[in-house]
């Protein structure tokens, strides 16, 4: 008689009964099959198969598979689901008994369990040409744990850079969203891992999930796959679900169908996961569905809602056009009690409760305006930031064009990034200057802050020098105008952090605009003129990584203005010879460049070079702090020296 093969509600531990996933395996393994192994952060909802897809890919006959050399690897894996209240002497005696147990040494078990015994380990394993491999199920166990501190965190990356070693995560959010204190969040450990995100399968996994299992047991539901993809969408817990309800009906009722009843039972174990989906959604997520359940279209100015709902399976688009994922999510979701989100406490605390943990489910409403804020008529998109989204919107009382920045839809819960954000606008509108762009006010729309900012219509920098080598007299114009901007900045207390080609803007007139403080940080003298909070106590390891400094990509030592003057100095290098100084295949090979190395000579790069401007930009870029020029308006008057010479 055949046996229902969709029972399984929880992890999925024998490779033969994993399905899908198939690019998600392969873009793991590229990374952990490079020359140096890269760390991997595998996020995704719950119920979408992060644990499941660990324990495939730590499966030896996977490994085999995938990887020229298995052998030289040694796999671990950490299920931290239920271990919530883990101490650091404790973490470490489960690594050693889980490496024990892959490669067959007991004495491993007897190391004391602290750093010094995993680095003696990393040392043996390096000598024996052997690559460590660890899996981490629910890694937030470990990030929302104050038994781990900064030191725990900083050396995992040390041991990162110095051996071939890497981590895979698994988590719900981004690893950094998760972190019990705002310091520990902006630990350089964060920084070395890819993300791959786990959302919906294809529709061509789904229909392996529902073929697949079920015609070797000898009841097909190839008939009904589409229909269970109806009620089920491309998720692969829904899809179990309804594939569990279809073939329990059938065998029990001879083949025969009454769709209505089995789909009942489909409703009645998947309404719970479907409530708990609403629940988490933003106020803007909610009402993008609702209108289109209610009008059968995507509205204009949701579409950009819409597009982030398509991406994570919640809507489907074939041959018919859209549909919501599920039309009985769409029946769940249409009753009063989870249209106004007010559910019991009993409810709501059975639905955020997941493997031990209570989650924070409430999320305040988020801008998603009808085609405006406030008095701001918005036009569109002009793409994602750090911390928010940027419109291009008309301001109907001043008349003139604006931009407006409101915080990104995963921060809305996140005081700290509320503050943060708040704080970007506090300080840049501090700044009064020709090459800064202006903010205009500061303002709250549905429980949501935005700001709004000078709108600056031009081209990048970094666009202009992809279309080719930039005139020597351009070069320094630009670069004094950028220099006065950070030196207006840098006295005003004000550290942008990110200060790259991209990050400034050259108007059809020729004007320099530095745009987005987005990570800016007040220097101690700002702060003693604040109170101090976390936010300005912790460095935070923010910015893009070929323009960082030293100090700033390695979190060695607090960042400065003198770490600005740095990244000026890569922007002024990459003007000059339309190339970056630092650059390798992967982060950690870029830090390194950026510690160590020094660039190609300009000179074998754009011959036409003055010496003056080579020996501005070689100073800029010293690695020691105290060599390089310690102020931006310095660097503004040696500009104007060289231009006058050229």
């Amino acid at each position: 008689m055949p046996r229902n093969p969709y029972l399984n509600r929880v992890a999925i531990k024998e490779p033969e009964q994993f399905y899908g996933r198939s690019r998600e395996v392969a873009k793991i393994f590229s990374r952990l099959a490079a020359s140096r192994p890269q760390s991997i952060s595998v996020v995704g909802d719950r119920r979408i198969g992060k644990s499941s897809l660990l324990y495939f890919i730590n499966h030896a006959q996977i490994r085999a598979r995938f990887l020229d050399k298995p052998e030289a690897y040694i796999f671990v894996l950490i299920d931290l689901q239920q271990k919530r209240k883990l101490t650091l002497t404790e973490f470490f005696v489960e690594l050693f008994l889980c490496i024990a147990k892959e490669i067959t040494d007991d004495s491993i078990k007897t190391l004391a369990p602290n750093f010094d015994s995993l680095r003696g380990l990393l040392e043996r394993f390096r000598n024996e040409g052997r690559k460590l491999i660890v899996l981490f199920d629910e890694f937030d166990v470990i990030t929302t744990n104050r038994a781990f501190d900064l030191e725990f965190y900083s050396f995992l990356r040390s041991i990162a850079n110095n051996y071939d070693v890497a981590y895979v995560t698994s988590s719900a959010r981004d690893l950094q969203e998760l972190c019990y204190t705002q310091l520990i969040a902006d630990s350089p450990f964060f920084n070395i891992f890819t993300n791959v995100f786990l959302r919906a399968f294809s529709r061509k996994e789904a229909m392996e999930l529902i073929v697949k299992p079920s015609t070797e047991e000898g009841l097909s539901l190839e008939h009904y796959a589409r229909r269970i993809m109806e009620i089920a969408g491309q998720f692969p817990y829904f899809l179990q679900i309804a594939c569990s309800a279809y073939f329990d009906y059938l065998l029990e009722n001879d083949g025969k169908l009454h769709r209505e009843e089995v789909e009942e039972n489909f409703l009645d174990e998947a309404k719970g996961q479907f409530r708990f989906i609403w629940d988490k959604m933003g106020e803007g997520q909610r009402r993008a569905i609702r209108s289109f359940v209610e009008h059968s279209r995507v509205e204009k100015e949701q579409e950009h809602i819409y597009e982030d709902l398509k991406r994570a399976g919640y809507f489907i688009e074939d041959e018919r056009g859209p549909r919501l994922f599920s039309s009985k999510f769409s029946s769940v979701i249409s009753r009063p009690r989870l249209i106004t989100t007010e559910l019991r406490d009993t409810d709501r605390a059975a639905m955020a409760v997941h493997d031990g943990k209570t989650e924070k489910v409430a999320a305040p409403p988020l801008i998603e305006p009808h085609g405006h804020i406030g008095r701001f008529d918005i036009h569109r998109s002009l793409g994602a930031g750090g911390m928010g989204e940027i419109f291009e919107a008309y301001d109907t009382d001043l008349q003139r064009t604006v931009a407006i920045k409101v915080l990104a839809s995963r921060f809305v819960e996140n005081d700290t990034m509320k503050q943060r954000f708040l704080r970007e606008a506090r300080m840049a509108s501090q700044l009064n200057h020709p090459n800064i762009a202006t903010i205009y006010e500061i303002g709250e729309a549905a429980g949501n802050p935005y700001i709004v900012m000078e709108c600056v219509e031009g081209e990048t920098l970094n666009e202009r020098i992809n279309n080719g080598q930039m005139h020597l007299k351009e070069v320094l114009e630009i670069g004094e105008q950028v220099a006065e901007a950070l030196a207006e900045a840098h006295e005003r207390g004000v550290i942008h952090r990110d200060i790259k080609s991209a990050n400034i803007m050259i108007t059809s007139r020729g004007k320099v605009k530095v745009l987005d403080f987005g990570l800016a940080k007040p220097t101690p003298l700002l702060s003693e003129r604040t109170p101090k909070n976390r936010l300005t106590e912790s460095g935070v390891l923010l910015g893009t990584v070929n323009y960082m400094s030293p100090e700033q990509a390695t979190g060695r030592s607090e960042v400065t203005h003198l770490s600005d003057i740095f990244s000026f100095g890569v922007v002024l290098y990459e003007m000059t010879t339309g190339s970056l100084p630092f650059e390798g295949d992967t982060y950690f090979q870029t830090i390194e460049t950026i510690n160590k190395r020094a660039p190609v000579a300009i000179k074998k790069l754009r011959k036409d070079a003055p010496a003056s401007l080579i020996t501005i930009i070689e100073r800029l870029l010293k690695k020691t702090p105290t060599e390089r020029y310690q102020s931006a308006a310095e660097i503004a008057r040696e500009l104007r020296k060289v231009s006058g010479e050229i």
